[in-house]
This record gives C-alpha cells, structure tokens and sequence, in this order.
C-alpha cells in the first residue's frame, strides 16, 4: 500500500498562525500533526512507499519530516494548489499502480481513529459527524455504502450530518474517475467530484469514527480543540521528567519533560503537557488543558488556562491567558492579559477570510500570531486575531483584529516623548 499525505494548502482560515507555519506542521501535544499522522499510521499499516504532497512552505515540511521519520520518502510538488482532485492525480500519475491511502494532513484523529483505518475497504472512505456539516462534504449512506456526495451545500440544502473525513483508500484504477473532475465553483479540483461519479457504478465502503476522535484543523480555534481531545485521550498519570520545586502542587494528569523546571509555589492542574527546557514560576498557576511548548516560559505570578503556548513564547509576568492560543518568540508585556467570556455568554465569533464566523465556544480568548509583542498592561476581547510580527502599545484595549506587521497604537497623546 502506498500513503499519500495532503499538505500542500496555504491553510488561509488559520491565519495568522499559517503566517509562520505551514498547516500540516500546527502542533498536537507539541509534535508537528504531520508527524504524528505518520508515527501512528506505521503502527497500523505497513506501506511500500511514503509520499507528501507539499507547495507552500515546502522547505519547512520537508525540513520536520526529515527529522520525525526516518523511513523512505519521497516529496512530491503541486506547483500551484488546486484542491484535493488535483493533488490526488499528481500521486497517482509519479507513484501508479497500487493501492493507496490518502490522508489530509489537516485533521486531527485519535489513536482509536487510526486503529479504526485497519477495517477500511478499498474504494472507501472515512466519514463522522460534526456540528457544522454543511461546511464539509455530506454524505448520503445506504447500510454503510456510499450513495452520494455533495461538497459544502448551503444550510438549506445539507439534510444529512454525515461528511467526509479526510480520508481516502483508492486503487490505481480510480484514476480515470479524477480524470474527469471538472473545476469547482471555488475554483478547485474536488475529490468528492469524482467519489460522486464512483458511486454510479461501485459500492464505496465506509468506516466511521466518533465526533470526539476527529476534527478538522482548519480555524485556529480548531487547533485548541485538538490539543484538549489529545490531553482527554492520554491516561491518568503523571510523567514528571524536569525540575519540580518541593513547594510546587499538582493535581492529575500531567507531563513535565525533561529540562524543564517548576519554581516555587507553582500549581499545576492536570490534564496539561508541558514540553522540554520550559521555565514556569515562581507562583505560577497552571490550569487544566494547557500545552507549553518547548523553550516557553511562563514567569511570575502568572495564570494559563486552556491555552496552546508555541515555541518561546515569553509570559514573563502578572498575566492572565485564557483560552488562547499564543505563537512562537512572542513576548507578552507585564500585565497584559486576554479576556475569554462575552458579558452575555453567548458563543464567541472569530472572523475568518474577512467574515464573522460562529465558533460554537462560550470561552475564548486571543489567537496571537507568532513573532508580535504587546507592552504592559494590554488587554485583549474574546476571540481577537493579532497578526505575527505586529507591536501593541501599552495600555491598549485590543478591541478589533489586528493585521500581521501592524503597529497597534492607543492613548498616543498621553504617551510621553523619549
């Protein structure tokens, strides 16, 4: 069998996080979501060839996959991307003939997901359900055989809650159905095109996984999402490898790394992962569903609740992050802090494109793009955006998104000159 890994896009929803790092690299517990797809699709399979499907960032993916399997690879180039259909038959036409399983690089899938692939029958598919279907492709099953496929209806029209999930076996044989895959109204060549066209004359087989072991990774609150199924998944345990002050308290399931050190008086509460030579303390408070990346700190007297904390980023002091994503070499001023609850309760929206999007979540707070900085004592509303490489001044209210290498500037008249 031969895997195909999609990962190619420019992940434009997941701005501003793809501003710095290719989609298929966004970390699950710390570890590239490319990676880990790999290191548990080869305890389940055992394939004859590896390839990934790159275009955008191509060094970087090429760059942690070189470092993360050391198995035979081979990296094919979609020169422009134009969808799933188009990837696909590049694939195909360098690898031919075999069996082959394709694979979005882009989703997030549980060690029970992946085990469920082991009962995936060619030409067949993975489907779940979500909350937002319509925004997928819907499929109409029939006793667990594909009858058809429609690619992101509108509200209206989507009658079923049943989509596609990324996931694809195929033979060589049902190249000459993507041959006729005719543009999009989005302008993309679309898999599920040539699925619909299989379905008139062959039964495509399904398997399904449960809502709670797949998501899609395409928004950035989507990747919070991930990291809190994946500390859900793993077990009751502490694996305490770093430095832990004797006046450091934590509760449950929690991972401290190696090289990492704990200062005094710190709480943590689990589930949280915290990965290698991350500093936290004195008088921290960990709180449940954190993820701290390598090389992070989180100093004095500061709260993190349920947020993803990239590469080097710095909380030095008297901050308070909810709910947040945070990105890589980002410096937050003291005192800066992001708020995470509407005064009404009512679910938070992002824009995504240009465009409000409902997120479905009643708490969430910034997504900060990495590289930015913010002076003291700066506050954030629930659900903005700040773009990498970007400045906000002290003392600002971040009431609106803010655009990558912007210079956010509040109170200018009342700054002193120096």
């Amino acid at each position: 069998m031969k895997l195909v890994l999609m990962a190619a896009g420019f992940g434009e929803r997941l701005r501003p996080l793809s501003e710095t790092r290719q989609k298929a690299l966004m970390p699950i517990l710390g570890e590239p979501i490319i990676c880990r797809h790999l290191r548990n699709l080869s305890k389940v399979f055992t394939f004859e060839e590896v390839s990934i499907i790159v275009s955008y960032k191509k060094e970087e993916v090429i760059e942690a996959v070189n470092k993360c399997f050391h198995g035979k690879i081979r990296f094919l180039v979609q020169g422009e991307p134009k969808g799933t259909g188009d990837a696909i038959k590049l694939a195909m036409e360098s690898l031919g003939e075999g069996k082959y399983l394709i694979f979005y690089a882009d989703v997030y899938l549980s060690t029970k997901g992946y085990s469920t692939l082991a009962n995936l029958k060619s030409p067949g598919i993975m489907t779940t359900e979500t909350k937002d279907y319509w925004n997928y492709g819907i499929v109409e099953l029939e006793d667990g055989i594909v009858k058809n496929i429609t690619e992101k209806p509108s509200f209206s029209e989507a009658k079923d809650k049943t989509i596609f999930a990324g996931v694809l076996m195929l033979d060589y044989d049902a190249k000459k159905y993507i041959d006729k895959i005719k543009k999009s109204p989005r302008g993309e060549f679309e898999i599920t095109d040539a699925l619909r066209r299989m379905t008139n004359s062959m039964d495509i087989y399904t398997v399904n996984v449960g809502k709670d072991e797949w998501q899609d990774i395409g928004r950035p609150w989507e990747l919070l999402i991930s990291n809190r199924l994946a500390l859900n998944e793993s077990k009751e345990r502490q694996e305490i490898l770093g430095d832990v002050d004797e006046t450091v308290t934590i509760y449950g399931n929690v991972t401290v790394k190696k090289g990492s050190e704990i200062g005094k008086y710190s709480v943590i509460e689990g589930p949280a992962f915290i990965d290698e030579n991350v500093k936290i303390g004195p008088m921290s408070h960990i709180r449940p569903y954190t993820v701290l990346m390598k090389g992070s700190k989180v100093g004095y007297s500061v709260e993190v609740k349920g947020s993803l904390i990239m590469e080097n980023a710095k909380l030095p002091h008297f901050n308070y992050v909810g709910d947040s994503i945070i990105g890589e070499e980002v410096n937050l001023g003291a005192g800066t802090i992001t708020a995470n609850l509407r005064f009404d309760h009512k679910p938070i929206k992002m824009n995504v494109k240009g465009s409000p999007v409902n997120t479905g979540m009643e708490k969430l707070g910034a997504i900060v793009g990495g590289y930015s900085q913010t002076g003291i004592n700066v506050s954030i509303l629930p659900g903005k955006k700040i773009g990498s490489f970007s400045i906000i001044y002290p003392g600002c209210v971040v009431y609106r998104d803010v655009k990558s290498h912007e210079i956010f500037k509040c109170n200018v008249k009342t700054l002193p000159k120096t």
